[in-house]
């Protein structure tokens, strides 16, 4: 075969493949990129990096027996082919932040930090400093808060039972109607059916649900249906909540657009009538510099000031 012939040479059937995997990718990516409202969004942020990833793995393995079978093996387009897919692989195993629809339409709710005393917040915030958290669509903009004394969150750096957190009094940190309780995850710090633990859920707004995660099991005081007004009890901290994030009894916030846990897209919220480092705001939003067991937290420290 002379070289004109070879050079507009048909690709082969994988090939095309390939660059059918690739353009599936990009439709993902831009689909995405939309922020549409919903769980549809949610389900392909989750599902398709890891469908295609999974596509381009048997294009690929079939792509492979068959250069092997019949050279050359490292023709052009195939060469081609390989880097696509190899692109596409790889993008499975690295989370990009998701897209939510209202990352620019934070909730208009007054929120009040749900318990007394200072906090500090080891994970969380709105801008991209706790990017960690983008890369769950319901909890895109979550706090994470602990309580820190003299630069330990425990009396015992042993046993994450100890934690100071432990035991707080949570209150309800907006007005609403409690649309879901579950109270009876065991405090063992393990995963169990739901990692939010024991938590309520509090319509604050049409569409906007708000989460308080990781009380203990048998506090909780409020019942499906109940309308709370901000600040009244809702139970105490515990160890029922399970996140490699924060390996210790610690209380969990955010608000999202569904009353189901994980099937949700988040939204962002300010903090009213607090003080962010000692200082005090009428509207904030702390940062959660990011925590593990073996360094010091680096966050701010926010508290409730009426």
């Amino acid at each position: 075969m002379d070289a004109d012939a070879t050079k507009f040479e048909r690709p082969e059937g994988w090939v095309i493949a390939s660059w059918v995997v690739v353009a599936a990718e990009f439709a993902l990516a831009v689909y995405l990129g939309l922020k549409r409202p919903g769980v549809g969004p949610v389900k392909a942020y989750i599902y398709g990096p890891f469908v295609l990833a999974a596509c381009a793995f048997v294009v690929g393995l079939y792509g492979l027996f068959r250069s092997i079978r019949r050279p050359p093996f490292g023709s052009t387009q195939r060469l081609v082919a390989f880097g696509l897919l190899a692109i596409v692989i790889g993008s499975a195993s690295y989370g990009l932040p998701f897209p939510a629809a209202r990352s620019a339409r934070p909730t208009s709710a007054r929120i009040r930090v749900p318990a007394q005393g200072p906090w500090k917040v080891a994970w969380g915030g709105i801008d991209d400093t706790s990017a960690i958290w983008r890369t769950r669509p319901d909890r895109s903009f979550a706090y994470v808060l602990v309580i820190e004394r003299d630069g330990k969150t425990r009396a015992n750096e042993s046993d994450p039972a100890s934690a100071f957190a432990r035991g707080a009094e949570v209150v309800a940190p907006a007005a609403g109607t409690v649309v879901r309780v579950v109270d009876g995850v065991p405090d063992d710090g393990q995963l169990h059916a739901d990692d939010l633990g024991n938590h309520v859920v509090i319509e604050i707004a049409p569409g906007e649900f708000l989460f308080v995660s990781g009380l203990e099991k048998g506090s909780l005081v409020a019942k499906v249906g109940d309308v709370v007004q901000q600040g009244a009890p809702l139970g105490r901290v515990g160890y029922s909540a399970w996140s490699p994030l924060c390996p210790e009894p610690c209380l969990g916030l955010h608000v999202q657009d569904t009353p189901d846990p994980f099937w949700g897209q988040g939204i962002p919220f300010y903090f009213f009538d607090a003080a962010i480092d000692g200082e005090r705001i009428v509207r904030g939003s702390p940062v959660g510099r990011g925590w593990f067991s073996s360094r010091a937290l680096g966050g701010q420290v926010i508290e409730h000031r009426p």
